[in-house]
């Protein structure tokens, strides 16, 4: 596949092909049916190994700690009404978290319903998408009140190249199947890096109705080949697809998972490294850009259903989607890889955003003159001098008086005289007194 097979390179429309035949055949006989029922006769899978063992966990994931869904998010949009189609590895209806929010879908893999995931791993996107509320269980879908529409398009999950990769024009049935199902919003569990024209034409159908398509863009960077670490030259469709939202995973910290693909394909981040989600019968923890794009298509669910947001329909409403993420998503701690930034669910129903940039203000301009407003403020200033000056000589007037007060008598006792007062003349000596130096003449008379 070229390098230059990007989200931004023109679409390929390609001849029609006999498998494509089967692609238009599909479509026409689903689009009389919504939502999509499985034939009675059909089997249903049955599965070789029995899935791997679940485990309770009761801990509020990290992801919803940090969004805090009841109190930023639900109170404005639980996706009710929108139906999500998930194309991965069928989805696990029996599981307590998802018992009746789960539509009958379509196996096209082995044929009948998808409703069994023997993985799994769709059930886990399905889970970050839709899981109810259970006694002594942390996990609630971000978007509860939504429904889930599963699509089987594989019996393994797909994230890197060497895997066993998925069919694309299987993909493409299974993306023109939700459509025309009524789906709103499509979430791929699978990552496809073969071009196929098959698979091109039917994410444009899908852009053109109005359905808001989300991928992963694949685990696929940083992989070990040839006794060295490099970026994967493989371009993850169909995130590398115009008008899909490609997804990027990141862990706890906020860090890419260093797994997560690295190109013009992504469009944001979002939780997943060790994100916890709905298994077979419990709970597992999974890793990876699939549970990154789920918990991105279901804010795109929460949008959807908004009312108060007022989007368009059809492409319009799949721009606006992408515009509002990527507008209201937080600032990334890295620089690349990230996108727009991270996926912030509460800013994105929440903040309002607008597609004119900063507005210059307008330049200076003095206010009026008023030549009353002027003589009035003249007359204030040269009342507040005098008052000042008036204020200066009572001061100086009552401190001359004060030391004339001081003088005055003074002046009076000494005469008007001025001068230093002469010293007191010395008292009379007392009889019999002889000074002391007549002591020494005395005795140098008897000498």
């Amino acid at each position: 596949m070229p390098d230059g097979v990007n989200r931004r390179s023109p679409r390929r429309s390609g001849p029609t092909t006999s498998r494509w035949a089967v692609v238009a055949a599909v479509t026409a006989a689903l689009s009389t049916s919504a939502p999509l029922v499985a034939s009675p006769a059909a089997a249903t899978q049955v599965c070789e190994q029995p899935p791997r063992a679940d485990s309770l966990v009761e801990d509020v994931p990290w992801s919803q700690l940090d969004w805090d869904p009841a109190g930023e998010v639900w109170p404005f949009s639980t996706g009710a009404g929108v139906t999500v189609a998930i194309l991965g590895t069928g989805v696990q209806a029996s599981h307590p978290q998802l018992a009746g929010r789960v539509l009958p879908g379509l196996d096209l893999v082995h044929g009948g319903a998808a409703d069994v995931d023997c993985t799994p791993s769709a059930s886990g996107l399905a889970g970050l998408v839709v899981a109810g509320a259970s006694t002594g269980v942390g996990l609630r879908g971000l978007a509860p009140d939504a429904q889930v529409l599963p699509i089987q398009v594989t019996e393994e999950p797909v994230g890197t190249p060497g895997d066993e990769p998925v069919d694309p024009v299987r993909l493409a049935v299974g993306l023109d199947t939700a459509v025309a199902a009524g789906a709103q919003v499509v979430l791929f569990g699978v990552v496809a890096y073969t071009d196929s024209p098959e698979l091109a034409a039917a994410v444009a159908r899908a852009v053109a109705a109005g359905v808001v398509v989300v991928a992963p863009v694949g685990d696929a960077h940083d992989r070990e080949r040839d006794g060295e670490t490099r970026p994967t030259p493989f371009v993850p469709l169909p995130a590398a697809y115009e008008g899909v939202l490609g997804v990027a995973a990141v862990d706890s910290t906020g860090l890419r998972l260093p797994t997560s693909a690295i190109g013009p394909y992504v469009d944001l981040a979002a939780p997943g490294g060790d994100v916890v989600s709905t298994g077979t019968t419990a709970q597992q923890v999974y890793s990876g850009t699939a549970p990154a794009a789920a918990l991105v298509a279901a804010t795109a669910a929460l949008l959807v259903a908004d009312p108060d947001l007022g989007l368009p329909g059809g492409p319009a409403r799949v721009a606006a989607v992408a515009d509002r993420l990527a507008a209201t998503a937080l600032p990334a701690p890295g620089e690349a890889g990230y996108g727009a930034g991270l996926l912030a669910p509460g800013r994105a129903l929440t903040e309002p955003t607008t597609e004119v940039g900063p507005v210059a203000g307008a330049p200076y301009r003095p206010p009026p003159r008023d030549p009353a407003a002027e003589a009035a403020a003249e007359a204030r200033e040269a009342a507040d001098d005098r008052s000042t000056w008036v204020v200066l000589g009572v001061v100086g007037a009552g401190a001359l008086a004060a030391a004339a007060g001081w003088a005055l008598p003074r002046a009076r006792r000494r005469s008007w005289r001025v001068g230093v007062r002469p010293p007191a003349a010395a008292p009379d000596e007392p009889p019999g007194f002889v000074p002391p130096s007549a002591l020494f003449d005395r005795t140098d008379a008897r000498s």
